[in-house]
């Protein structure tokens, strides 16, 4: 019972992450905490690594769990694509690089730092 409390309640925060991310990446214009140049790049990063930890961290089916990972990638590129849609937003193929950069790390760091990891 406590795995399928601890898989549905990391579910949530990892819907609840990914509607985050959509909701800030499609707004018209975003003030960041920290600025300097190219700050977002770091943001994309970080986000989708997050995104494509959850799962992993999530689901105990090995292939389903990096199935959901790998698809934020995907996520990732229709976000751009729908930026260019957006008054005050661009398409950028960096971003897209960087989202993709961060699921690779997210899904190949948790694979590496489960094993020091009781929980799971």
């Amino acid at each position: 019972m406590e795995d399928k409390f601890r898989a549905g309640l990391i579910s949530v925060i990892w819907i609840s992450s990914i509607g985050i991310v959509i909701y800030f990446s499609l707004m018209p214009s975003v003030k960041f905490p920290v600025d300097f140049w190219q700050v977002d790049k770091l943001y994309h990063f970080f986000s989708y690594s997050w995104l494509s930890v959850l799962p992993m961290i999530a689901y105990s089916n090995r292939k389903f769990a990096l199935t959901a990972s790998f698809s934020m990638i995907l996520l990732g590129v229709l976000i751009e694509i729908g930026q260019l849609y957006v008054p005050g937003r661009t398409f950028s193929a960096a971003d897209i690089v960087m989202n993709t950069i961060g699921v690779y790390f997210g899904i190949y760091g948790w694979g590496y730092l489960r094993r020091f990891i009781s929980f799971v």
